[in-house]
């Protein structure tokens, strides 16, 4: 049995430390060790997961023990998380909210820790090192050089300082020397620092040895001052956890009045009240209408009208100039949209990309390098230079590499594709965010892929000749399918039970042929199916196939007594509304699109005229059961042998060996949805909306253009800052200071860091193609009011939340008069708030389309 353990570790700047870990638990587990993954990515302390195989639950505590004791044996400071944090757990239940009681002994305890808190922080020791360094370095430059008298204290104060700002770095640097025999970032300062201030001391004794006091203090000032800049960034990169948005205090209407309750106190069936701008807290129903954001649950940047009894998910927003929200909560926040979301992108960050472990390869051997670089260095300038300048380049060398950045590229930029991805409805598994980048050629299944997947009867008709009216037409059906558990079976059944006038009694049924059903009725032989079935019975179906005119979506349904047909039925599964713009977009991204389908020739070519796409696979199975079927996996595999990198999209459990064949699956949540599908897929879209497959390419995209250039920026920073630390500089007569390479070591982090940041607020190409759409449409509607007016009934809108304890008293605005507010709003870029969570104005789009259709 697999248990998992999951500890908070404080220290961990990077992958290498990361591998440091666990290659220590490698050697103590060995096989056992099935899973080690820490969110490298996030501030401290950093979440870890370690799972070990055959681990009882009567020895899950005593192996606990034992894996934080070797731990924390590395020098990192490791710390239980068994359970949920404090700020999780469910506090106690209390009658009212108040707020907690300020006291003089509280106040002076918050002083106090906030002036350790201050003393603790980088900032204050990073501003502290690099003042009194630079002070000391300007009164050298100055004078001239000190008096002995005056060095001699100065030199007490640097080294102790020194020694105070370096303190945890040469612990960890130690401990993890001794415990587990490898270099860290850690150990490079170490080495760096210590040889400064020997050769300080020894230049008391040795006059052509130079004087570097400040030069220690400076390399922990700007390195402190480096972390403290690439924390703040980092804590901007790193998302909180989507529940976490939703407010903690909500407003909870009871017996006609708002009451401020905490929102682990909201049960189901409560109403709570959610006013314009803010975020929905759990799910729910809708018992009013408003404009919301759905974005978290579909991809769509423009707000859509709620109409009562419409669901609501947790994450949705409640659009600015709306009315409030009046919601009837159906589950509790630990079980809202939010926090499965959040359960859901936890599991997926447990996988490592390829890159990211080639990556932490490389830093195994990145240190070690470094060093025989800075000893090199040392020796050969030496041998053209005074030793002062060769003992400088080498320190140089040392203080100027940055191993951490390099481990920290891959797993932010992920981490950050896949938090954006979950913001657009998509949930990825995140050693496959970079797959779809690869993708050349797209194979979509049909039924409820690109249709809506309920299939329902659109018209009918018995033949001339036959002597069966319309009514027994319907009673025929309705006995025959009246057990039927086939998709189109039930769509039968499900119109003709509401209409048929009498029940026919079936005395023999055979439902083993998946194209249709056949019975005995009143000593006839009936059969209701597709042409296949039809052409196997020797029934010919062509003079109706060419009376009957279909629309995309259609398919006919043959209804036959003995060996002549009586009549038609025509099914339709209608497109679903964003299909064929999803198939354009794609189009336009240079994507190769294929309809691979079940469904006859001609159905598919049907759909396929109206979704635009020029290339069909019809006919296919889900499976190859011998040989010459034309299944999809195997259509999947001869494209993959052309040279296709393909990706498969569907949605039931046919379609789970195609994805899993493809280069990369993706799933579609429908009426057939199937749990092994979803295993399957590199990405699942968890909405009704086609939308995010555009959004699936584009994040990858994006993810992977921000690895290459972080990676590029890494790379070529660490190459050219070695050259010029290690001497190059001394051709022109210039050496690099110890403290200036520390300074272009921080900028290049804080590059790297800033560049994520960007990548996290950058809007998708697509979404904004489509808020330019929408408003170049906006602006040729003249007279936008008045054409509102027109179509709009009077409506009463649900009150706005006033202060607690405040009745709903205040007189309703009417729909005319919101419509009014909209157009008068000053027109945002409706992208902003997936990135800033800003103010922005409900567009006149879906108000215009809406009224119109009133």
């Amino acid at each position: 049995m697999s248990t998992p353990f999951i500890f908070y570790i404080r220290g961990m700047t990077c992958g290498g430390c990361a591998s440091i870990i666990e290659s220590a638990l490698q050697e103590t587990y060995s096989t056992r060790l099935e899973l080690f993954k820490a969110d490298v990515a996030a501030k401290d302390p950093k979440k870890t997961i370690i799972i070990l195989a055959d681990t009882d639950n009567e020895e899950h505590k005593i192996t606990w023990e034992k894996i934080r004791a070797r731990i924390e044996e590395l020098s990192y400071n490791c710390e239980p998380y068994e359970y949920l944090p404090a700020d999780e757990q469910e506090l106690p239940q209390t009658e009212l909210y108040s707020e907690p009681l300020i006291t003089p002994q509280s106040m002076i305890q918050k002083l106090i820790a906030k002036g350790q808190a201050l003393i603790s922080s980088h900032w204050f020791q990073g501003v502290l090192g690099c003042s009194i360094g630079i002070a000391m370095l300007i009164a050298m430059l100055a004078t001239g050089g000190l008096p002995l008298a005056a060095m001699i204290p100065l030199a007490g104060l640097s080294i102790v300082l020194t020694l105070v700002l370096g303190a945890n770095s040469y612990y960890d640097a130690w401990k993890k020397l001794v415990n587990a025999q490898t270099l860290t970032m850690d150990s490079l300062f170490a080495i760096s620092t210590l040889s400064v201030m020997a050769v300080s001391l020894v230049s008391f004794f040795v006059p052509w040895l130079p004087m570097m006091f400040e030069a220690s203090l400076l390399i922990y000032g700007f390195r402190h001052i480096g972390i403290a800049i690439e924390d703040t960034i980092k804590e901007k990169i790193s998302s909180v956890k989507f529940k976490d948005r939703a407010p903690k205090i909500v407003n909870l209407l009871l017996q006609n009045t708002i009451i401020k309750t905490p929102l682990f106190q909201i049960k189901p069936d409560d109403t709570l009240i959610v006013n314009p701008g803010e975020i929905v807290s759990v799910d729910g129903i809708c018992k009013g209408e408003t404009w919301l954001y759905n974005t978290i649950t579909t991809g769509a940047i423009l707000p859509r009208r709620f109409h009562p009894g419409d669901k609501i998910f947790a994450g949705m927003r409640v659009a600015e100039k709306s009315p409030p929200l009046q919601i009837q909560v159906t589950k509790p926040q630990k079980e809202s949209y939010l926090a499965r979301l959040d359960a859901n992108i936890a599991q997926s960050l447990t996988q490592k990309t390829p890159l990211e472990i080639k990556t932490q390869q490389i830093l195994t051997y990145f240190i070690p390098t470094v060093l025989g670089l800075a000893i090199a260095s040392g020796i050969i300038v030496g041998l053209f230079f005074p030793p002062a300048l060769a003992i400088q380049c080498a320190i140089s060398v040392l203080v100027s590499a940055c191993p951490c950045t390099l481990g920290l590229i891959i797993p932010l930029a992920v981490t950050t594709g896949v938090d954006k991805a979950a913001e657009h409805g998509i949930q990825f598994k995140k050693s496959r965010i970079q797959d779809p980048e690869q993708i050349n050629t797209i194979v979509f299944d049909l039924n409820g892929t690109l249709t809506m997947g309920v299939p329902t009867v659109r018209h009918y008709s018995p033949l001339a000749d036959t002597g069966i009216s319309p009514a027994q037409l319907l009673n025929i059906c309705d006995a025959l399918e009246k057990e039927s558990t086939h998709p189109i079976g039930k769509a039968i059944h499900s119109y003709t039970q509401k209409n048929c006038s009498q029940k026919n009694v079936v005395t023999y049924l055979d439902d083993s042929h998946h194209a249709g059903v056949s019975g005995t009725i009143d000593d006839f032989h009936y059969t209701i199916g597709s042409r296949t079935l039809m052409q196997k019975k020797g029934i010919s179906t062509a003079a109706i196939e060419e009376s009957v005119n279909l629309e995309a979506g259609d398919s006919l349904v043959f209804v036959a007594r003995e060996t002549d047909l009586i009549g038609y039925i025509i099914i339709t599964d209608p497109l679903r509304k964003d299909a064929k713009p999803m198939i354009e977009a794609l189009t336009q991204m240079g994507k190769d699109i294929i309809l691979c389908t079940g469904a006859d020739e001609k159905t598919a070519a049907r759909y396929a005229k109206a979704l635009g796409i020029t290339k069909i696979h019809a006919n296919s199975t889900a499976t190859t059961m011998e040989e010459g079927d034309r299944s999809k996996p195997i259509f999947i595999q001869s494209l993959q042998n052309q040279g296709h990198v393909v990706a498969m999209v569907g949605d039931a459990a046919n379609d789970a060996q195609a994805l899993a064949v493809s280069d990369f699956g993706i799933a579609i949540l429908s009426h057939d949805s199937d749990e092994l599908t979803q295993q399957h897929a590199g990405a699942i879209i968890h909405s009704d909306s086609l939308r995010p497959i555009i959004n699936i390419f584009a994040i990858s995209q994006e993810t992977v253009a921000n690895i290459n250039q972080n990676l590029f920026l890494s790379f070529a920073y660490n190459f050219i800052s070695i050259l010029l630390a290690g001497g190059l500089l001394l051709a022109v007569g210039v050496a690099l200071p110890p403290a200036l390479g520390v300074v272009f070591m921080a900028l290049q982090a804080c590059t790297i860091l800033y560049n994520v940041y960007c990548f996290k607020n950058q809007p998708l190409e697509y979404s904004q193609n489509e808020t330019m759409a929408a408003e170049e449409t906006l602006s040729t509607e003249s007279s936008s009011v008045q054409k509102i007016n027109q179509h709009l009934p009077k409506l009463t809108i649900s009150p706005p939340c006033e202060s607690e304890g405040a009745s709903i008293e205040k007189e309703i605005s009417s729909e005319k008069q919101l419509a009014e507010k909209v157009v008068r709003s000053e027109k945002k870029d409706c992208c902003s708030f997936l990135h800033a969570q800003q103010e922005e104005t409900v567009s006149l789009q879906p108000v215009a389309e809406t009224t119109m259709q009133l």
